[in-house]
């Protein structure tokens, strides 16, 4: 069988599992670097190999995301320049902060939080990743201000969250509960997708396509800059999921009807629906 030469070193081949590189072996016979489509492809397989439930968040979706795709995925990503080029934006970005305190919550391989601790190495970076992989934590050891915890510790001047608010079914209390752990006036970096892209991207979410910057403005989290997909915001006061329920409450029955309305009505649509109730 192939060594994957072309898209894993020698020293990831030493620090993966049997399973793992079976499994990587079997997805990429050729050892060439997949596209992104294939990767979506084959996360959408593993969801569908556990029979998950995207209304049911039980011990299939555990498995699930504790499948090898997901190192598969940390891999591509430290390669695909579309990725990479997201996460110098985001890294760039925060430098610009000059922050003493980052976390990455969900941090996943920790290539992002990488980049920032060598970009300041002043700065102590965390990655929330509660089962990190091996080959990750060893990365993340040669840069000696980066380094994995199960879970926030204490005040951050930057949070940062990537991809992960679509994969949760109650995504404000999580931004509540991450929020929290955030400076006053300090910045969350947040980027979401609430789109089908892949299975494991919750439908229950995909309303907040409309409603995340006003849900979270009524958080006392001010939106703020774009960077690259991404959006950051201010925390401007105490932090509630509470403040932000009857928003949610009207993005989710509104969806279906905003989502049969033509493209150019959505935008005042969305403004009118979604008018504070407070």
């Amino acid at each position: 069988m192939s060594e994957l030469s072309e898209f894993i070193t020698k020293i990831d081949l030493e620090t993966l599992t049997d399973s793992e590189r079976q499994y990587i072996r079997s997805v990429l016979p050729d050892g060439e670097a997949p596209e992104l489509e294939e990767v979506w492809a084959l996360m959408d397989a593993a969801w569908n190999e556990y029979h998950c439930d995207p209304e049911v968040m039980d011990k299939r979706i555990s498995g699930f995301y504790k499948h090898p795709v997901w190192l598969l995925n940390g891999l591509f990503i430290e390669q695909h320049e579309g990725s990479l080029s997201h996460r110098r934006d985001f890294c760039e970005y925060a430098a610009s902060l000059y922050p003493k305190r980052v976390a990455d919550f969900g941090g996943g391989y920790g290539t992002l939080a990488r980049m920032i601790g060598e970009r300041c190495p002043d700065t102590e970076v965390h990655i929330v990743e509660p089962h990190p992989h091996a080959r990750a934590v060893l990365l993340a050891q040669q840069t000696p201000n980066v380094r994995y915890v199960s879970e926030l510790e204490g005040e951050y001047d930057m949070l940062i969250a990537t991809d992960l608010f679509e994969h949760v079914p109650d995504p404000l209390a999580m931004v509540e509960s991450t929020a929290n752990h955030l400076r006053l006036h300090g910045e969350y970096l947040i980027a979401n997708s609430f789109w089908p892209v892949i299975a494991c991207h919750l439908p229950s979410t995909f309303h907040f396509r409309y409603s995340w910057d006003k849900a979270l403005r009524a958080m006392n989290l001010q939106p703020g800059r774009r960077v690259a997909y991404g959006q950051s915001f201010k925390r401007i006061g105490p932090v509630s999921a509470m403040s932000a329920r009857a928003i949610e409450k009207r993005s989710k029955r509104w969806f279906d009807f905003i989502e049969r309305m033509p493209h150019q009505l959505r935008p005042i649509t969305v403004r009118l629906i979604l008018r504070a109730e407070h």
